[in-house]
């Protein structure tokens, strides 16, 4: 699957190094966000590579909700839930990172599950520069270049079937 060579998965727990959520974000995601550079001093692992990772380990549902609680760092090792309609990732920390809400249908196919990942990630992986910055223009509002801070707290998938793998 896509999402093997940008995580760390042993016994149930799941790490990224910087390098691993960095490459994800730039080679997979198209994403420049310096939050993901290697060198960031507020670097954190993209939730689109935590989203990827979720589908990976549980499959993909025909409803999901995903609500971000944390900034996910290098530090922080997840533990992975048993299979249910609610699954809360904490960090070995104590702390809770994400949550996500699953109903429907489910499929664990890779295929589908591939492509819906790429289709999707790539999809986020330029909302910032092709559809947030106009917005931002428009209303005439700014985001400090020395310290960017652009995070979503939550997202949400809605699918009408699971029988198909190309999701273009």
């Amino acid at each position: 699957m896509l999402i093997e060579q940008y995580c760390n998965m042993v016994n149930g727990n799941v790490t990224f190094t910087r390098q691993q959520a960095s490459d994800f974000a730039k080679k997979v995601s198209d994403d420049f966000n310096p939050l993901h550079n290697t060198d960031a001093k507020r670097f954190c692992v993209p939730g689109d590579l935590l989203f990827s990772m979720v589908l990976a380990n549980y499959g993909t549902s025909t409803h999901m909700k995903f609500n971000f609680s944390g900034m996910v760092t290098e530090d922080v090792c997840l533990s992975l839930p048993n299979p249910s309609p609610l699954l809360v990732l904490n960090g070995d920390n104590g702390k809770e990172y994400l949550t996500i809400e699953r109903s429907g249908e489910t499929s664990t196919n890779s295929q589908l599950i591939d492509n819906l990942t790429r289709s999707y990630v790539t999809f986020s992986g330029h909302t910032f520069p092709h559809i947030l910055m106009p917005l931002l223009e428009q209303q005439q509002v700014m985001i400090n270049p020395a310290r960017p801070m652009v995070m979503y707290q939550s997202m949400l998938i809605d699918l009408n079937r699971l029988d198909l793998v190309d999701v273009n």
